[in-house]
This record gives C-alpha cells, sequence and structure tokens, in this order.
C-alpha cells in the first residue's frame, strides 16, 4: 500500500477508515487528531491531555477552562485577581479587631527589624528636630516631582482605572499635583480628579469601624484633599479598593456620568 499509494496503514486508517469523532482527542476542550496503537485509535493526543481530567469551572465567571489556573480554579488572570480580593475582603469582615491590630503591629515589628537588620532605617529615624522646615520642604517638593514623573510604581488598582481610562481613549494626568496635595488622575480638559483608595491604609468603613493612628492620619489628609479639591473647583471621585475590584462597572459609571456631567 504504501508503494502504490505512498501511505502508510495508520495514515489509511486515520484518513479513510475511522470517522473523525473516533481519532479526534477526548479531552473536551482539545481538537488534536489522536495516534493509532497497533491500528486502535488512542483515547488522547498526548500524555498532558490524558492527565488533565474533566475542565473546571471557573469559581468567578463560569467559564469551562483549563490551563495554568487550574490550582486557583479560576480561568484567567482577572478572575484570579477577583477572586483574591474577594478572599481578602472576606478575610477583613470575619477577622475579629483584636486579631487586625495582632496582625497589624507584626508587620509593623517585622518592618523594624528588617531595618535594623539591613543597617537600612526610614530617612527620618531619630531625626526630630534635626532637619529644618526649609530642608523638609525641599525633600517634599523633590518627592512630589518624583510622583508627577511617575518614579513610584502604581498601586494594582490604579493600574485597573488608567486601563479603563485607555480603553475609552479618555486623555489623563497620572499624579496631578494640586497646591502641593498629590491625587492619582486629572481627567484633561476637565475639572475631574480620581482618588483610588486601598482599603486598608484609607479605612473603607466596609471593613473596619475602629482605625490604627495611620488611618487616623491619612484619613484626616484625605478629609484635607477633599476640602482642597472642592476650594479650586474640582469635582472629586474616590473609588475604594473593594469597589474596583468587585464593582468595575458601577466605577466606570461613575466616571462617564461625571465626564457627560461636564459637557
Amino acid at each position: 500500500m504504501k508503494k502504490e499509494h505512498n501511505l502508510t496503514l495508520d495514515n489509511y486508517l486515520l484518513s479513510y477508515f475511522y470517522p473523525i469523532e473516533m481519532i479526534t482527542c477526548q479531552y473536551p476542550l482539545c481538537t488534536n487528531i489522536v495516534k493509532l496503537r497497533r491500528g486502535i485509535p488512542n483515547q488522547f493526543c498526548s500524555r498532558s491531555c490524558r492527565g488533565k481530567g474533566e475542565p473546571l469551572k471557573c469559581v468567578i465567571c463560569g467559564k469551562r477552562f483549563d490551563g495554568k489556573h487550574r490550582q486557583t480554579k479560576t480561568c484567567s488572570k482577572q478572575c484570579t485577581s477577583k477572586l483574591r480580593s474577594q478572599n481578602t475582603s472576606k478575610w477583613h469582615q470575619e477577622m475579629p479587631c483584636e486579631l487586625k491590630k495582632f496582625h497589624f503591629e507584626k508587620i509593623i515589628s517585622k518592618t523594624a527589624q528588617t531595618r535594623k537588620l539591613n543597617g537600612t532605617p526610614s530617612w527620618n529615624s531619630g531625626k526630630t528636630g534635626v532637619y529644618s522646615q526649609e530642608t523638609i520642604e525641599k525633600i517634599r517638593q523633590a518627592t512630589l516631582k518624583q510622583l508627577e514623573r511617575e518614579i513610584f510604581r502604581k498601586t494594582s488598582i490604579e493600574k485597573i482605572v488608567e486601563g479603563f481610562l485607555i480603553e475609552e481613549a479618555i486623555p489623563y494626568q497620572y499624579s496631578f499635583i494640586l497646591q502641593g496635595a498629590q491625587f492619582d488622575f486629572l481627567l484633561v480638559g476637565t475639572t475631574i480628579l480620581i482618588e483610588c483608595d486601598g482599603d486598608f491604609w484609607h479605612g473603607n468603613p466596609k471593613f473596619y469601624s475602629t482605625f490604627y493612628d495611620v488611618q487616623k492620619r491619612i484619613m484626616m489628609r484625605d478629609m484635607e484633599k477633599n476640602q482642597l479639591a472642592e476650594k479650586y473647583g474640582f469635582t472629586l471621585l474616590r473609588f475604594w479598593e473593594d469597589e474596583v475590584k468587585n464593582d468595575f462597572e458601577n466605577v466606570k459609571q461613575r466616571i462617564i456620568n461625571a465626564l457627560l456631567a461636564t459637557t
């Protein structure tokens, strides 16, 4: 047969004898053609497909999938991120206040130990009263310039909001400085400012009823920024981390509504 038709027996069986459904890999998400063993089709096209088992159902969007996210039971990086956010929110809600305080103090203590071990204390550690107000202001202005040049890394929720602005072709300026205060985004050509607030550091009341000193300081600074934006005629949109990660459709709608209100 090979001499007459230039076909091996296996090629002949695959091409003309077996129906397509008998020679297609039986793993549900694979459409590869299998090989024959002693003239009989294998069930799977590879060891990989043979070992995968049934496809999983994404716990976030319900999509059937297989891939590198099988361990988290999510079909994509976006669903994995959303699952992580939901688990974090659940952790915040269920953890007693005393246990939260214990974890926070543990983090602060560990950071202090690492700095001491590496000989890298914070720039103002033990220097109260050493720097003049002029020097402190110079340091502050240098930090603001770094923010303007986007030297600091964006947070995950800032990246999500930025992605939406890019997708919708909404011109924006990242890290807008107003009277010495830094805001995450200014929508160019408008008076709309956007702030993306982390649930822990800014004290999301959905998860916190009592606050640590660091949260109180940041909340006080947020109030001052709200007043500053209002004083200079800006509309300030604030979005919690929980909103951005779990209810982004509402976030997008609020941005669109604010833009429509300015036209």
